[in-house]
């Protein structure tokens, strides 16, 4: 009987043994799997600190890339023309500027491995992130709208910039092209903000942000937004050779891009309780990635597609003006430098 009941002990003994044994081999598993997961791959994005890059900033610093195995650095740029340089050469791993001339000669003549893969950010009715202005002496006077701005000397940064696009599509909204005015090239946004200021320039386009400091100073007022005359395409995330040879990190980055820019449409660029205290660190979170006051972002937030679906169509329009006006040789082949297919595999990733 003892031996019976010995035997018996055991058993249960064994059993509980075993069992014990299989959950420390599972939690060793999860265990494993849980830690494969917290490794993240680091992405180097080109960035011009302004508000395009809202949804990246965001997503970064509130963990959503993360959620994909990636971890963004951002390397500061002063135009958008040496970020493609950058995202052609592999210095970095993704673009996020506006599309000029000289990234277009790239992408076609070059014969470049640089694919768009997402939106940007876009010129949208009701979201005024950038606007056409002039002088106040001028607007007084009664240059008030685009048609009277011919025969005014107008400020750019530099032929084929994304400046230059956007004055020359206003214009033409008025019936007039840079013929009828006198185009003055001034390198930066900031050489144009203070040459408004000293009257060199009669008029140009800036950032919303930028106008609403040199407003609220007396020195130019707004003739329009450029989303009330023109819609577009502005500005478009874009990989390098090196990126879309690593086709899934492509994919993992892809899809905490679109995450973040559905968070960000949601939850700040829509957002319902501006009151909310995640509503105002997304706002501080900007505010320091790009030195703007906080105050300002939240009047100035630019539109980026909630699903960053890319307006590819409206590229051709770009192609065409940079054709017309002579900055580019060849016309851009829409299927050879946007690609869809990495869009589609992260939006499965996402949904799974």
């Amino acid at each position: 009987m003892k031996k019976l009941l010995f035997a018996c002990l055991l058993g249960v003994i064994m059993v509980v043994l075993a069992a014990c044994g299989e959950e420390a081999s599972t939690n060793t598993s999860n265990g494993d799997k849980k830690e494969a997961k917290q490794e993240v791959e680091t992405v180097k994005v080109g960035s011009l600190n302004n508000l395009s890059n809202a949804s990246l900033y965001i997503g970064d610093e509130i963990g959503i890339f993360q959620k994909y195995g990636v971890d963004l650095q951002f390397e500061s740029f002063k135009g958008a023309q040496p970020m493609s340089i950058a995202v052609q050469t592999n210095e970095v791993e993704v673009g996020t500027g506006a599309f000029t001339a000289g990234l277009f000669n790239l992408l076609m003549e070059g014969d470049s491995p640089i694919r768009i893969v997402a939106d940007g950010s876009q010129e949208k009715k009701g979201y005024p992130s950038t606007a056409v202005i002039v002088t106040k002496e001028l607007y007084d006077s009664g240059v008030t709208t685009i048609e009277v701005l011919k025969g005014k000397k107008i400020g750019i940064t530099q032929n084929g910039a994304s400046v230059h696009y956007m004055l020359g599509k206003a214009l033409e909204t008025a019936g007039l092209t840079f013929k009828d005015v006198e185009v003055t090239p001034l390198g930066s946004l900031g050489n144009i903000a203070a040459a408004l200021e000293s009257g060199q320039i009669d008029a140009s386009s800036l950032p919303s942000t930028l106008v609403e400091k040199l407003v609220a100073n007396g020195q130019v007022e707004i003739i329009a937004p450029i989303s009330d005359l023109v819609e577009m395409q502005a500005a478009g995330i874009y990989l390098s050779g090196k990126m879309l040879e690593n086709k899934d990190l492509a994919v993992r980055f892809l899809a905490g891009y679109i995450d973040s820019a559905r968070y960000y449409y949601k939850n700040v660029l829509e957002a319902t309780d501006i009151s909310s205290e995640d509503y105002s660190r997304d706002l501080e979170i900007l505010a320091k990635q790009t030195s703007i006051p906080k105050e300002s972002i939240a009047k100035n937030l630019n539109y980026i597609d909630e699903n960053a679906e890319f307006w590819t169509e409206d590229l051709k329009t770009w192609s065409n003006w940079y054709l017309e006006n002579g900055l580019i040789q060849t016309p851009l082949d829409l299927e050879k430098v946007v690609d869809t297919e990495l869009y589609n595999e992260a939006l499965k990733l996402i949904e799974e």
